[in-house]
């Protein structure tokens, strides 16, 4: 994609750019799309960048929705933005927390993502980019969905200014450095010391899923979020912010979000408890990866009286069903050694038409374990979990709950 500049931003303001970005739906893409917008009177890098965008708002729906159709973007920051249902969540527990109209300090808003989601929940919203190009997006984009009276973009280092009349302090620090993704807090753009510098107790800050807990000062309490079982972003709050977002020092807490409007499901317990360990049961539970991050597998465990197959094993077994949000369900058909030969007799018999092959503390690709396994077209969907213990590699074949 091409480099986006000063010129870049003053073409899409102008009337012709305006014009050309409302009708980009209607522009294809590869050469035809260039043929067609340079045979418009548009230059080889005006086509280029309207190109570009076109290609970002149609990535950028699953993340933003139609409202991408109207937004200015770059690869890297749509790649790092939040998805609308995180976003939305996030900010209205945010705004939950303080007075209607609080004044909120966003630091690296890059376009928006967050910005956007922040001033529909109702908040007085001072976005902050160091980058100049990114500003100008930001701009656009709060003005074409009509939130300029909420939000202030201000151009600049957040942390170099002193800051006051600020009710909670929002960040999401950047975490590549020469392509390379950093997980420790104090290894972001800013880091975390210097974001509590800024003197607001109140703060919330995004964090990369993997970061190490241990990290973590004991002020702030942390957090883990997923959507459709995938693991989108660790938060750490302090001030009144702990309380809705994060647990007291001890616990886990975890949020599972639903793309569909669903209300959010919330786990929160002790994350030190012995471990209960046995053979598998009549039923296995595959625990959301928020759960897993938020140290809360046992603490699920004693809520589905359920047990680990293993201390280093996330899995769980049961002898009850249960559904639940924070755990996908599987009924036990065969358990016993994983050995290849057995696991394809195990497939075969129960005729599947596909194998999701579920690994851990093993070495290999379960894809390519799948790959392998004899399916015929039109069967169930089976699920294959397969881990280690100290007796060796176990194997349990389930299928759905009845």
């Amino acid at each position: 994609m091409r480099p986006l500049s000063d010129e870049a931003l003053a073409f899409f303001a102008s009337p012709a750019g305006r014009k050309a970005l409302a009708s980009l739906e209607d522009v294809p893409e590869g050469l035809s799309g260039a043929t067609q917008l340079r045979g418009a009177g548009y230059s080889a890098d005006q086509a280029g960048w309207l190109q570009d965008q076109a290609k970002l708002r149609r990535r950028a729906e699953r993340k933003f929705g139609p409202e991408a159709a109207r937004l200015l973007l770059t690869r890297e920051a749509l790649e790092q933005a939040s998805a609308r249902p995180v976003a939305e969540w996030r900010s209205r527990r945010l705004a939950s927390v303080l007075s209607p109209g609080a004044r909120v300090l966003e630091v690296g808003a890059a376009t928006g993502g967050d910005t956007l989601a922040l001033a529909r929940a109702g908040l007085r919203v001072v976005a902050c980019e160091l980058d100049p190009i990114r500003a100008g997006l930001l701009r656009w984009n709060v003005e074409a969905l009509g939130l300029s009276e909420q939000v202030e973009v201000v151009e600049g280092d957040a942390t170099l200014q002193s800051w006051t009349g600020l009710d909670a302090v929002y960040a999401d620090p950047a975490r590549r450095r020469e392509g390379r993704r950093s997980l420790g807090l104090e290894a972001g753009s800013p880091p975390l010391s210097v974001l509590r510098a800024i003197g607001c107790q109140d703060l919330l800050v995004k964090a990369a899923p993997g970061l190490d807990p241990s990290e973590v000062p004991d002020a702030l309490g942390l957090t883990f979020v997923s959507l459709r079982r995938e693991l989108k972003e660790g938060l750490l709050a302090g001030g009144a912010l702990r309380r809705v977002f994060a647990g007291q020092p001890g616990q886990g807490r975890a949020w599972i979000l639903s793309a569909s409007g669903e209300a959010p499901q919330e786990l929160c317990g002790p994350r030190e408890l012995p471990a209960r360990t046995a053979a598998p049961g009549a039923f296995m539970f595959d625990p959301d990866p928020a759960v897993t991050r938020a140290g809360l597998i046992r603490a699920l465990g004693r809520e589905l009286d359920a047990w680990q197959l293993d201390p280093r094993i996330v899995f769980l077994s049961g002898d009850v069903a249960h559904t639940t949000p924070f755990a996908s369900s599987h009924q036990v058909v065969q358990s016993g050694p994983f050995r290849r030969k057995t696991l394809a007799a195990w497939v075969r018999a129960e005729g599947a038409g596909r194998v999701d092959v579920k690994q851990r503390g093993l070495r290999g690709d379960p894809n390519q374990v799948a790959g392998k396994l004899p399916t015929k077209k039109g069967g169930p969907v089976v699920t294959a979990f397969l881990y280690q213990t100290d007796s060796g590699p176990q194997a349990v074949l389930c299928r759905e709950p009845d």
